[in-house]
C-alpha cells in the first residue's frame, strides 16, 4: 500500500460526547448536530442541551501536537471530563520501540475468566507497568510455541476509561488468536477522556506490546506478530483508533459507530491501510453520517480499500453488548482475519466479499465497498 505524507488535519465542528460506564447502549455518544438521547445515558444535544463550538484546532499527525477546542463539556457518569481545551495527539505519535527498559512486570489476572466462539481460552489481565497500566488486556492463555497473535487496540465508546466496557466483544476477538489491549482497566470510573484525543494512548499500548515481545523475561516473549497491527473503536473510542491511522506500523483500522465531523482532506491524505466502518442506519447521535462521510472521503482516494457496514435499523453500537460482541463484532474480527492473518475463507474475507459472503444477502445490512484488492 502507498504510504502518504503526514498531515496536520483538523476536527471541526465537534460535538458533545455524554456517556456512562459500563456496556449498555448508553454508553457513550459522539456528536452529530441534533442527535437524540441513547437509553438513559448520552445524548448529543441539538437545541436543548450543551454542544462544543469548536471552530477549528489542529490535530496533528506527527508526535508531540495538540489540538486546541474551545467551549463544550463531556459530562460523564463518572463525574465527567472537559471535552475543549485538553491535549488532543494523534496520528503516528507512537514511539516505536517504546524506550521501555529490559525489565519486566508481570501481569496480573483482572479476576475473572472469559471465553468467546473461538478456540482460545481467553486470560484477562492489567500491568502496572506504566506502558499498559492505563489498560486491559485480553490475551489466548496459550503463549509459547509457533503461535504469534496479532495486536489490535480497541477504544471505548464515551471515551470511557472502564477496560471491561465492552468485554464480550474484546474477549470474541482474543479467543480467535489476537492479542488484544482495550483502553481503561477493570471497573474504572475516572473521568472520560477527551473527545478526539487518545490516539497517542492506542499507540502507547502499541509501543509496549512489541517491546515486551522482545524480551527474554517477559510471559509474552516471541508469542505476538508484531507487524500486524489494527486498531478500532466505539463511537468516542473510534476518533481513539483514527487517532493512529497515520502510524507506519499499523497494517489496519476502522471505527464503529463512529466518524469524522467533518471533511478533513489532510486526515484522509495520510491514511496508508485499508479502513473498516460499522455501524447502524439508525444512530440516534449522528455517527452514520459521519461514518459516511469518512467512507466516501476514503474510497475517492483511490488507492485505499475500504469497506462500510450499516445494520439497517441498528441504533448506536448495535448490538456490542450481545453474546460474543454480536454482528457489529462478527464483521469487525473477519476484517481483522482477513488483513491481518490473510484469511480468505468463510472466517475472513469470504465473509465480508464474494460467494460466500454471508453479510451480503442479508437484506438488513446495507454494504459498500470501494478500491477492494
Amino acid at each position: 500500500m502507498k504510504t502518504r505524507s503526514i498531515w496536520t488535519f483538523t476536527w471541526a465542528a465537534l460535538g458533545v460526547i455524554v456517556s456512562a460506564c459500563g456496556g449498555s447502549n448508553d454508553d457513550g455518544n459522539l456528536g452529530g448536530s441534533g442527535g437524540a438521547p441513547a437509553d438513559s445515558g448520552g445524548s448529543v444535544s441539538g437545541s436543548g442541551g450543551e454542544q462544543a463550538g469548536a471552530t477549528g484546532g489542529s490535530l496533528p499527525t506527527g508526535s508531540g501536537g495538540s489540538q486546541a477546542t474551545t467551549g463544550g463539556s463531556e459530562p460523564s457518569g463518572s463525574g465527567g471530563a472537559p471535552a475543549g481545551g485538553g491535549e488532543m495527539a494523534g496520528g503516528n505519535g507512537g514511539s516505536g520501540s517504546g524506550g521501555f527498559t529490559g525489565t519486566c512486570t508481570a501481569s496480573q489476572p483482572a479476576g475473572r475468566t472469559v471465553s468467546g466462539s473461538g478456540p482460545h481460552q481467553v486470560v484477562v489481565e492489567t500491568n502496572s507497568d506504566p506502558g499498559i497500566n492505563q489498560g486491559t488486556i485480553f490475551r489466548p492463555a496459550d503463549l509459547g510455541g509457533d503461535a504469534k497473535y496479532p495486536i489490535f487496540v480497541w477504544g471505548q465508546g464515551g471515551c470511557s476509561r472502564d477496560g471491561l466496557a465492552n468485554e464480550a466483544a474484546m474477549a470474541e476477538i482474543a479467543s480467535h488468536g489476537y492479542f488484544v489491549v482495550a483502553d481503561g482497566t477493570p471497573g474504572n470510573t475516572e473521568p472520560n477522556r477527551e473527545l478526539g484525543g487518545g490516539g497517542d494512548v492506542l499507540l502507547a499500548y502499541i509501543d509496549w506490546v512489541i517491546a515486551e515481545n522482545e524480551k527474554p523475561c517477559s510471559a509474552y516473549h516471541q508469542s505476538i506478530e508484531t507487524t500486524k497491527v489494527a486498531a478500532n473503536g466505539f463511537s468516542c473510542g473510534g476518533l481513539m483508533a483514527a487517532g493512529t491511522a497515520a502510524d507506519p506500523r499499523m497494517t489496519t483500522w476502522g471505527h464503529t459507530s463512529s466518524g469524522s465531523f467533518s471533511v478533513n482532506q489532510a486526515f484522509y491524505n495520510s491514511i496508508h491501510t485499508p479502513v473498516l466502518i460499522v455501524t447502524g442506519t439508525a444512530d440516534s447521535v449522528g455517527a452514520y453520517p459521519n461514518g459516511t462521510r469518512d467512507y466516501e472521503n476514503i474510497a475517492a482516494l483511490g488507492d485505499i480499500p475500504v469497506m462500510m457496514f450499516a445494520k439497517v435499523g441498528a441504533d448506536h453500537g448495535g448490538d456490542l453488548w450481545a453474546r460474543n460482541g454480536g454482528e457489529f463484532t462478527q464483521v469487525n474480527l473477519a476484517w481483522l482475519n482477513w488483513w491481518l492473518k490473510g484469511d480468505e475463507s468463510a472466517t475472513g474475507k469470504g465473509m465480508l466479499v464474494g460467494a460466500s459472503c454471508r453479510f451480503c444477502t442479508d437484506r438488513s445490512w446495507n454494504i459498500s465497498s470501494a478500491n477492494l484488492p
